[in-house]
């Protein structure tokens, strides 16, 4: 077993530890299942053979009893550490975002699963209320399925830009499905999430409405149609959000989006 290097950053699923060879391993807390890090591997991977930029995976790994995966290094800040630093920049990384959404929603991909069904399992599965659950469903069932590579979790806290451009990470909740769902969940990743990071990155939320915009206008003009039923797709999205571990403050946000959503609808 290779030794692990320094600590390189930490998050709440996980943490970052230099590797051998230029590598670094990202290990799981300790208690979680060895499928949690195969399932990053499997997605990263089809990611990756479909075109997105993404970092390339050498191994799964267990160290020390916990599970994990060994990826290419990649040199560069985080995007969310870097907009804190050089606030004067935003709307130059609200466009390379947009343009990385862009470039993802392009990529037809039959390697990661469904997303209508990951979607569905969580809404199931989820502390949704009763009073709005079969809105969200019957919403759902009726939206269009596409299959092309959706991130699930693509936020400036994802994306290291390296000198040779932005490339994401954290591919655990990938699917391929319909753009415009993983759209919407940007939307209120960028909203209303607590993004993962020291105080320092309080910075960005009094940012966060201009950066919204900003990050729509530049995705709308390079992929003007995924915008279309960007609402419609609100709260399912918004559902499946709340069956995750999430402050009662956001979960609440969304639910009260929800209800206006689907009374409106």
């Amino acid at each position: 077993m290779t030794d692990l290097g320094p600590r390189l950053a930490a998050g709440g699923t996980a943490e970052l530890f230099a590797w051998e060879g230029a590598r670094v391993v990202k290990l799981y807390w300790e208690g979680a299942a060895m499928d949690a890090a195969e399932r990053e591997a499997a997605r990263t991977r089809a990611a990756r053979a479909a075109g997105a930029p993404t970092p390339e995976v050498f191994d799964v790994v267990k160290v020390h009893g916990r599970p994990g995966v060994v990826f290419e290094k990649l040199e560069g800040p985080l995007m969310l550490d870097a907009i804190c630093a050089e606030p004067q920049r935003l709307e130059e990384f609200a466009a390379s975002l947009a343009q990385l959404q862009a470039t993802l929603h392009r990529l037809p991909c039959e390697g990661l699963p469904p997303q209508r069904e990951h979607m569905m399992r969580r809404v199931h599965l989820g502390p949704l209320p009763a009073r709005v659950k079969p809105g969200v469903v019957a919403l759902l069932r009726g939206l269009p399925d596409q299959r092309m590579v959706c991130h699930g979790d693509l936020h400036p806290g994802n994306v290291i830009v390296t000198p040779d451009g932005p490339r994401l990470i954290d591919w655990f909740d990938a699917t391929a499905g319909c753009p415009t769902a993983d759209l919407a969940r940007t939307c209120l990743l960028l909203r209303y999430a607590r993004l993962a990071g020291g105080a320092g990155r309080a910075a960005f939320d009094p940012l966060r409405a201009q950066f919204v915009d900003m990050f729509l206008d530049a995705y709308r003009e390079l992929l003007p149609e995924p915008m279309q039923g960007l609402a419609e797709w609100m709260p399912p999205v918004a559902a499946a959000r709340i069956a995750e571990p999430i402050s009662g403050q956001e979960r609440n946000a969304l639910l009260r989006m929800i209800e206006t959503l689907l009374a409106a609808a």
